[in-house]
């Protein structure tokens, strides 16, 4: 079991229709994988006693009318995984191993993550050295010491808002009307915070009180509210208290009696005792939920933000979007909806100069973009421009594109192994090719004869320790299950070409990848970098940055002048980050070639608007369509929101340092 088979198994308790094409894309893998994958689900099927999926002739999937019990049964096929039976995926097993490190009150060493996880002690200390620079990006350090282990650092505050963030980015809403989970990965999540026993009465506790105090959740902030209760019990009983920073004056909030009567209750139950301070941290909870029914009159503060998110996770649900640990990303999304109905309620104009390309390329998700966003409308009574729609699709596109090279990057070949030894002989075998554990995936073992009637698209390569041939699938026939080098050799470089064959299927053809990455070599040179200037203004500071692209003969002078129009025009939104701008204009006002510049300011300089933003970092932009603006997009925001790369960043001293250090992190 993997996220793919989760997937199809929710869709398939949700009756969505699905076909051999739309999962092809979804999961960028081909059709002759998916039948493999449709071929396992349909063996656990017949085991529990399930109707099996057929596949149609035109490649549509058909189930039959599912009973209450065989709902059941999927549902328990869903739940029943651990981690030996469930293939977590790399971003999958880092979220997972955060929460752990967040749920502890001790140290935690890489061999216990390891043998938890069912992975390597090495792949389990490469996650934790990738996790300290997620901890610090939060607020929080990873402390590390020997023969001890790891330990998180941070402030109460702190460690929950990065518990809660977790799971709110991962958790799937869609049965939230419900109060199940029913992925199998967010199963494994949630299980470090025992929800298995206490969502039931958590819930329950909860839907009384509610009809007690006649304040009534919607179901987004019901369930949003049931994971609040599972952290702040989890922390309670780990006996980590909310300081002493939350006012007396909450008391007299009107959902201050609510907090109250949820949080005692479950004490009482759990037995737990809960502080007043907790009473009152959790009054700012109730505040920030949506109701159907309620006596609070500030409304807008706080529907505004969830109906925010209601509206990336409805977008990011439909493409199949995971943020996993990528706060940075979402966070820009929220701010740039905030500033989105700013200006839809004041009337200002965003200009996107890629507008019309980018609905043309992404009509998909253009259409989901604007559908999902009709509810925001409605509240604020104003539609959103066109061009706020364009922007929006622009920051899914780009995820999208990323997910999709990442997911390649992940893939590996799956591999059987065939023959005629010993069960012993064939396990130390397996323990062997674990020096391949970046590029495959051991399948299954089985004999010479049994492997005569396998079908081609049960493994993508087969390593045999006896004379073996497959009419359609690679072998490699090794002498023993001690690798000598020329054995590692023969299967690195089959499954390389193996994996290169299936990525042929994924929407990020090689001879793309190849494109981007000699785009990405001459996107910048260090004659358009330059760093420590003086600017007395932003628009200077954009003249700076322009006028490196000009003098490379990027852009025409009359394109300058079009980058400060454009900020004059529209405003600060080209402050996409803090700290970070990228002034740029129209193709159209005098782009030459794709290009950007780099300028890094002594001081800050203000970009004026309804909130001031600053930025230190100026990226003029010279970019000729749709495709190469998302790209850019997206590898700036991952580039500034990592710390790391941000310290590196201002500690070069020279243009090129600088132009080496940025071709490195690209």
């Amino acid at each position: 079991m993997d996220f793919r088979s989760s997937k199809i198994l929710n869709w398939i308790l949700n009756r969505q229709e699905l076909s051999l094409h739309y999962l092809s894309e979804v999961f960028d893998i081909s059709e002759q994988m998916l039948r493999k994958l449709i071929r396992e689900l349909n063996a656990v099927f017949r085991e529990k006693e399930i109707p099996t999926i057929k596949i149609l002739s035109d490649g549509k999937l058909k189930y039959s009318e599912m009973s209450e019990e065989h709902q059941k049964k999927i549902k328990e096929i869903l739940l029943e995984n651990d981690f030996y039976t469930y293939r977590l995926t790399p971003n999958e097993r880092k979220t997972i191993s955060s929460m752990i490190l967040m749920n502890s009150n001790r140290y935690v060493t890489a061999t216990e993550i390891s043998e938890y996880l069912e992975i390597s002690r090495n792949t389990a200390l490469n996650d934790l050295n990738d996790l300290k620079e997620w901890f610090l990006l939060n607020n929080m350090k990873l402390h590390s010491q020997v023969q001890k282990g790891y330990k998180v650092e941070g402030s109460e505050e702190n460690i929950r808002s990065g518990m809660m963030k977790l799971l709110e980015l991962n958790l799937d809403y869609y049965n939230y009307g419900n109060g199940e989970i029913l992925d199998t990965f967010q199963h494994l999540l949630l299980r470090e915070l025992h929800y298995e026993d206490r969502m039931p009465v958590i819930q329950r506790i909860v839907k009384e009180e509610e009809n007690r105090h006649d304040l009534f959740l919607s179901d987004f902030s019901f369930m949003e509210l049931i994971i609040e209760l599972l952290v702040l019990l989890k922390r309670q009983s780990n006996g980590a208290i909310y300081p002493e920073t939350i006012s007396i004056e909450r008391r007299k909030s009107s959902k201050y009696p609510m907090s109250r009567d949820i949080l005692l209750r479950l004490g009482d139950y759990f037995d737990l005792t809960i502080p007043d301070v907790e009473i009152r941290y959790f009054v700012q909870c109730l505040r920030k939920k949506s109701y159907l029914k309620s006596s609070t009159t500030n409304v807008e503060e706080i529907a505004v933000p969830i109906m925010i998110g209601e509206a990336i996770y409805q977008i990011s649900n439909r493409f199949n979007i995971s943020f996993y640990l990528d706060f940075a990303l979402y966070d820009v999304l929220v701010d740039h909806i905030k500033s989105a109905v700013y200006r839809a309620k004041s009337g200002e104009v965003l200009h996107n100069p890629f507008g019309k390309e980018i609905e043309e390329k992404y009509p998909e998700i253009f259409k989901v973009v604007k559908q999902c966003m009709k509810p925001l409308e409605q509240y604020i009574g104003m539609p959103f421009k066109k061009n706020e729609i364009t922007f929006l699709t622009m920051y899914f596109a780009s995820m999208i594109e990323k997910d999709r090279i990442e997911r390649m990057r992940n893939q590996k070949v799956s591999v059987l192994l065939v023959g005629g030894m010993g069960r012993g002989v064939m396990q130390l075998l397996t323990a062997e090719l674990g020096q391949f554990d970046d590029i495959i995936h051991i399948a299954g073992i089985k004999s010479s004869h049994e492997a005569d009637s396998m079908e081609a698209y049960e493994a993508d390569m087969i390593i045999s320790t006896v004379p073996y041939t497959h009419k359609s699938i690679e072998c490699i026939q090794i002498s023993g299950p001690i690798l000598d080098d020329s054995a590692i050799f023969e299967i690195r470089t089959m499954a390389t070409k193996v994996l290169n064959e299936k990525c042929k299927h994924t929407y990020i053809k090689k001879a793309e990848i190849q494109e981007l990455n000699q785009r990405k070599n001459s996107f910048l040179t260090r004659d358009r970098i330059l760093l420590d200037v003086e600017s007395a203004s932003w628009e200077e500071a954009v003249r700076l940055s322009g006028n490196l692209l000009y003098q490379d003969g990027i852009v025409t002078k009359e394109y300058v002048d079009a980058m400060v129009d454009n900020v004059k025009i529209n405003g600060n939104y080209i402050v996409i980050y803090p700290d970070l701008a990228i002034p740029h204009a129209e193709p159209s006002k005098g782009a030459l070639k794709e290009g950007i510049s780099l300028v890094r300011l002594k001081q800050p300089v203000v970009f004026e608007g309804k909130e001031e933003k600053t930025a230190t970092y100026i990226v003029g932009l010279s970019l000729m369509n749709a495709k190469s603006i998302n790209d850019l997009f997206y590898n700036l925001i991952k580039m500034f929101s990592n710390p790391t790369y941000r310290k590196q960043m201002k500690q070069v001293k020279t243009e090129w340092e600088m132009y080496r250090l940025i071709r490195k992190i690209l």
